[in-house]
């Protein structure tokens, strides 16, 4: 989901997540104790993004990437791009060309170009005078999928064309996402292997205060994690309404949203969050009764390490009546949006 009106030529960075179509052979595996352990299809995706630059000459070197089983986090930064010229290459002029539909080639004369929105090549000697970051991450995951190709021999497409972005525009979000993407193996690892973690009511310290906890508690140390308090009193569809809404399709994988999920906006921010790869930390007013485990479609994401429930109640025989429920939903709302030092008026970039 790329974020409307925003020029994705400019000179900064980006975090970027490829995710694999179902059925697809791992590209890596993660052993104990949360390490990569690389495959061919591993290798040849290491030694293709540590030198995709030199292919396209408007990004620097790819440092900082991680190669998971289904899906590749990496921190892409374009170059200043000024006309023809790149800023950084010694002055050289660029030379020009328009990225050309991937054709058959002789080392696979029976392959089709890749089926996604649109399969692109950009030859070494060659850079388009300009490049947005769509462009680039499409040429990389056609060089990827080539890569994929020659190690499995499948030719079928590989990553989903549904890719995420995240522009690292904030203070301190550079050295947040760079941590993310490197501690994910071992994120991957715990939460593979302590299932039972996900799925036991437990405490922890936000905030300030001491809450009840049953979820991935880790989704509190996300780079970005986002609190959503919508009024009920919006318009559906009105304005504050388009921006709420908006600023929760930009969470995806690495980042949380946080609030009770409760009123019509709420809900719909909740799913889009979801949908966009993202995950939810939902304040419960109600608490936590014994053996109290949430509904059958919220589970999955549980189990998933996507979702956790806070709540700072204890639960009631009786369910409390609307005003205290009301009261105990903006206490823990203005209790996030304080811990998180976030301005509910302001967008993510």
């Amino acid at each position: 989901m790329r974020l409307t009106g925003f020029d994705y030529s400019r000179p900064m960075f980006y975090m970027v997540t490829l995710k694999c179509m179902p059925d697809r052979q791992a590209l890596s595996a993660i052993v104990e104790p949360g390490r990569c352990e690389m495959n061919p299809t591993t290798r040849a995706f290491v030694n293709c993004i540590r030198n995709f630059n030199r292919e396209c000459a408007a990004i620097e070197p790819i440092e900082c990437f991680t190669v998971m089983p289904d899906h590749v986090h990496l921190l892409v930064k374009i170059r200043e791009q000024v006309g023809a010229r790149l800023v950084g290459d010694g002055g050289t002029e660029a030379r020009h060309s328009r990225p050309q539909l991937a054709r058959p080639t002789a080392a696979h004369p029976g392959s089709a170009p890749s089926p996604r929105r649109f399969a692109l090549t950009c030859p070494m000697s060659f850079a388009p005078a300009i490049l947005r970051l769509e462009t680039i991450v499409e040429l990389l995951m056609q060089a990827l999928e080539g890569r994929y190709r020659e190690t499995t021999g499948y030719r079928e497409q590989v990553f989903a064309a549904d890719w995420h972005d995240w522009i690292v525009a904030e203070r301190g979000q550079l050295a947040a996402f760079t941590r993310y993407i490197r501690e994910n193996p071992k994120r991957w690892w715990r939460r593979h292997v302590n299932r039972r973690f996900f799925t036991q009511v437990g405490r922890l310290a936000f905030g300030g205060r001491e809450w009840f906890a049953y979820g991935n508690t880790a989704l509190l140390e996300l780079p970005v994690v986002e609190p959503f308090q919508c009024s009920r009193k919006w318009a559906k569809d009105g304005p504050e309404w388009r921006a709420a809404i908006a600023r929760a399709e930009r969470i995806g994988p690495g980042g949380a949203g946080i609030g009770t999920f409760m009123s019509p906006c709420e809900k719909e921010c909740g799913n889009a969050i979801l949908k966009a790869g993202g995950s939810t930390v939902v304040l419960s007013p109600e608490g936590f009764a014994l053996r109290w485990h949430p509904t059958r479609n919220k589970e999955a994401f549980c189990a998933a390490g996507r979702m956790l429930f806070l709540s700072l109640y204890e639960p009631q025989a009786a369910k409390p009546d609307n005003a205290t429920l009301y009261k105990r939903c903006h206490e823990m709302g203005d209790l996030a949006v304080a811990a998180l030092g976030k301005d509910l008026q302001g967008t993510t970039p």
